[in-house]
């Protein structure tokens, strides 16, 4: 061999060797770090519940505190709101021993009036037994003599079906002929 080719195999030798090296410390470290991570997985476990309870404990004393704030708070309103209550109960109180007989007696006269206005105003609208009377008689009368109408009611008003094409009849022109049930 050739002293250049000893040169070049001695210095792939060298950078071989010094490779091997730095392949070896890589492991090396590579099998520190996976030593580091199993034993950080011993613990993960605890440290997770470790974590989980002081958030709990947290989460757990800020919502005890929040309710006594608002416990309190509701307490003071609902304080508030009897007292209220108890003025509101004594004006009634008050409102009740000074009302005389002039104000009970205004307001059973209102009383009686509207019931007055509702008995007048049902005389007027609602028909007498005798105006039904007349009226089931008209109606008799009507059948008996082979009237059977086909009668309604349009807008409040009294209707009769007629043929509109056998008009004209009459003095005035303003009688039709019936059209009569079936």
């Amino acid at each position: 061999m050739s002293d250049d080719n000893k040169k070049q195999l001695f210095a792939l030798m060298a950078a071989a060797e010094e490779q091997q090296k730095n392949i070896d410390q890589t492991l090396a470290i590579i099998n520190k770090q996976q030593a580091e991570i199993e034993s950080l997985h011993k613990y993960l476990p605890e440290l997770a519940q470790s974590l989980f309870k002081e958030s709990l404990n947290d989460a757990r004393t800020s919502i005890e505190s929040d309710l006594n704030n608002h416990a309190t708070k509701t307490a003071e309103e609902l304080k508030k709101a009897s007292s209220g209550a108890m003025r509101a109960a004594d004006a009634i109180k008050q409102e009740t021993k000074a009302l005389d007989w002039k104000h009970a007696f205004m307001t059973v006269g209102a009383i009686l009036g509207a019931c007055l206005l509702v008995i007048l105003g049902s005389m007027f609208f609602i028909p007498s037994l005798d105006d039904i009377a007349e009226r089931r008689a008209t109606i008799a009368e009507l059948d008996n003599q082979g009237g059977n109408l086909d009668i309604q009611r349009c807008n409040g008003e009294l209707c009769a079906r007629v043929m509109t094409k056998e008009c004209n009849y009459g003095p005035s022109k303003d009688y039709c002929v019936l059209d009569l049930k079936d």
